[in-house]
């Protein structure tokens, strides 16, 4: 991946993490643990593909912890998937409303897509010179062609699910947003309530919606030019 892309890719991520960090400070586990701790997953996602992304953290990166911690993850979600279909629970929107969502297919793949990026950067993992600065022998022409189809069709879906986010978000209304709300406290009033406006815009609605999309579409990019 040529440096430019690296940072574009890992300012992207940036902005859409940071968008995820709003959104999980402002609503917490009000509006459901899942949620939650599907908006946490994003978020350490984010942060992982930071720094594989930017030039100057690729070095740092252990693809072994990375292959570890999400595929856990991964393990986590489809637990998830398998405990609510067995006790007939609804899984929710896997496009999300007004926070991203919580469905755990969706955490399953995006899940599996962050081990796939470890996986490539590992010794033999897929490919010469997947991140900026990683210098990585290659691996075995069926193991990398296994990589390589795995990766496709993850960002193939990932491009998907950021086409049919981006037409909810162009269909939908907007959401009501409670005015004066910061978050679990209590309404706030005065010059607190009109500092808090931009954080009730942006964790609530289209603008989290526009980010996850985003997010996905990164997240495709980085299958697509590093595996």
């Amino acid at each position: 991946m040529e440096s430019w892309a690296g940072v574009a890719i890992a300012t992207l991520f940036v902005l859409t993490t940071a968008l995820c960090g709003l959104s999980l400070g402002a609503h917490g586990a009000r509006r459901g643990r899942r949620l939650a701790a599907a908006e946490a997953n994003h978020v350490v996602m984010g942060v992982a593909m930071i720094l594989m992304a930017a030039p100057l953290t690729a070095d740092l990166v252990v693809p072994g912890v990375g292959v570890l911690v999400f595929g856990v993850a991964a393990a986590g979600w489809l637990g998830v998937l398998l405990t609510s279909r067995l006790l007939d629970e609804p899984l929710g929107s896997v496009i999300g409303r007004d926070r991203c969502t919580g469905h755990p297919v969706h955490l399953l793949l995006v899940n599996a897509a962050m081990v796939v990026m470890y996986v490539a950067m590992r010794p033999g993992g897929g490919h010469d010179h997947a991140m900026p600065g990683m210098d990585m022998p290659t691996a075995p022409a069926s193991g990398t062609t296994t990589l390589q189809v795995a990766a496709g069709l993850l960002a193939l879906y990932l491009v998907g699910h950021a086409i049919a986010t981006a037409v909810v978000v162009t269909r939908r209304a907007p959401c009501p947003v409670p005015d004066g709300m910061v978050g679990p406290a209590e309404p706030a009033a005065g010059p607190v309530a009109v500092a808090a406006r931009p954080v009730r815009v942006l964790a609530h609605g289209r603008v989290q919606l526009v980010g996850q999309a985003g997010m996905g579409v990164a997240m495709a990019a980085m299958l697509l030019l590093g595996v």
